[in-house]
């Protein structure tokens, strides 16, 4: 029997996004964290919607976008998760994607996932360029606030 050595480097790609992603949380102040208009726009903003969309793609449940009491884009600045509450999520939404991966793993991966009938391959390529590009949205909100980056692996 053969390794799984694409679901391998998946799992290696995700990982790589998410250190990134968890080593920006923590270098925001509390206001540069709540700015921002909605839907999106703010570090906060940014990382919980990559955060909440990862785990939709694990699931395939719009259930998560109440994960926070209500939809990320209904929220005033003061309601928005905090930096811990985040980085806490970001942990177990790594590890959903981890056992997503391993569920598809390479035999999977040109099986239909989904209700589209995509393949496992394409949803999983797709949510990890999703988790890069607001993974690199939250770098530039880093850039903008003269916050030191975190090197990509």
């Amino acid at each position: 029997m053969s390794s799984p050595i694409l679901a391998q480097a998946l799992k290696d790609q995700f990982g790589e996004a998410f250190d990134v992603l968890a080593g920006s949380i923590p270098t925001f102040t509390e206001a540069e964290w709540q700015t921002g208009r909605s839907p999106f726009d703010g570090p906060a903003r940014c990382v919980a919607h990559a955060l909440l969309c990862a785990e939709y793609y694990t699931r395939s449940d719009r259930a998560v976008f109440m994960s926070f009491g209500k939809p990320l884009w209904q929220m005033e600045a003061q309601e928005l998760p905090t930096q811990a509450r985040l980085s806490a999520y970001l942990d177990d939404i790594r590890a959903m994607t981890m056992d997503w991966i391993d569920r598809v793993d390479d035999v999977g991966l040109d099986q239909p996932w989904g209700e589209d009938g995509r393949s496992g391959l394409a949803c999983i390529i797709y949510a990890l360029r999703h988790l890069q590009h607001h993974t690199g949205e939250a770098c530039a909100y880093q850039k903008q606030f003269n916050h030191p980056q975190d090197q990509w692996g």
